[in-house]
This record gives C-alpha cells, structure tokens and sequence, in this order.
C-alpha cells in the first residue's frame, strides 16, 4: 500500500471529506477522509508519519514548516479500502496560527505528545479547545499517541493510567503509546483511528 509525502507549505485540499453519498460509495468499496496531526514541536508528529507510511526512521530532527502532507491507504476489517489524507503540523509557536489551514474539513485529529515530557501533555489542552470551537463537526474523533514510549522507564513523565483518564475526561476514542523510533504501537493508531471513522462515517449516512 503505497504512500506518498508533498512538500513543506502545500496548500492543503478543502474538499476532502466523505462526501459521495453512502449508496455510491458503497458500490466503489473505496472510501477517503483527511486527519491531521497537531501537538508541541519535537514529539515525533513527522516520524509517526513517516513509520507509518514508509515504515522508516530518520534521527535527525526536520522542523515541520507549515504542513506536510501524505496519503496512505488502509484496509478494513470488512475488506473495503479506506484513503487517510494526512496532515502533519509545525509545533514551533509561530505556526499555530496557520494550523486552522490543515485541519479544516478533516473528520480526526491525532493529539501527539512526548511521554517524557510533561509540557508537551499539558499542551494537548490548547488543541483540544481549538478544535472543539472551530471545527463545526458532532462526529470529530480525537485520538492520542504517547510518543518516544522506547525511551528509558526512569525518564518517562506521564503515566499510561495518566494518559488513559485524560482520554476519558476528553472524549478521545483512540489512544495508544507509540515509538516511531521502533514502530510500536504506530500501525494500531493510525489504523484503529480509520476504523473508527470508518464506522461512524457509514452509520451516520444509513
């Protein structure tokens, strides 16, 4: 299954969404929906990307401009096809205000923080906030990945059971604790997070 990156500052497509009606769709067995990714710089949102789409590691920190864009293609449980339009956000401060650009229209946000780094989990909260008053959607999914889990225990700040109640206190569906360094956990989030969708994209339309 293939995967395909853009370059930085690409303008992202307005009109990706699940947007055919469910009969026609269904017909096609194919179906497509834009998630972005957003969470503090440095926490591993481009290395997620990139595991999961290419299966590779880079160690060397890329700062994000803007927002990158990939497309992956995954299978679900039921067979049909389902086409994740990724955007991958800038962390850094000064490219908050251009955040707005990659998640409008899209159906679910991955929230990423760094599990030895306690600031970049508080800061969840922000985007959590921005995206419940600006994206206009009932059915907007939240998920949440706990990266660098591959570091040392002794350096980690944020518990699982932690992590787990700000979930439940949020409404996120999805969580899991990833290394993009190693691929632990990155399949099982980018996939449960499209099944997700998937089921209540196709319940919402019967």
């Amino acid at each position: 299954m293939g995967c395909s990156e853009g370059k930085h500052k690409k303008k992202p497509n307005k009109n990706i969404r699940m947007s055919k009606p469910f009969e026609e769709r269904q017909k096609e067995k194919k179906y497509e929906i834009k998630i972005v990714l957003l969470g503090e710089a440095a926490v591993g949102k481009s290395s997620l990307v990139l595991r999961f789409c290419n299966d590779k590691f880079e160690d060397k920190y890329k700062v994000t401009i803007g927002g990158a864009y990939s497309v992956k293609n995954v299978k679900l449980k039921n067979g049909d096809s389902l086409k994740l339009h990724i955007w991958d956000t800038g962390g850094q401060e000064k490219f908050r205000a251009m955040a707005n650009l990659y998640y409008k229209d899209s159906v679910a946000a991955i929230l990423v923080y760094d599990v030895t780094n306690s600031k970049s989990f508080e800061s969840l909260d922000f985007w959590i906030k921005e995206l419940n008053q600006n994206v206009g959607n009932d059915n907007f999914i939240f998920a949440m990945a706990g990266n660098k889990c591959d570091l040392p225990l002794e350096d980690k700040k944020i518990s699982s059971n932690q992590a787990k109640n700000f979930c439940k206190e949020n409404n996120i569906q999805v969580f899991n604790e990833t290394s993009a360094k190693n691929g632990f956990g990155v399949k099982d989030l980018f996939n449960s997070l499209a099944q997700k969708v998937y089921d209540i994209q196709k319940n919402e339309e019967k």
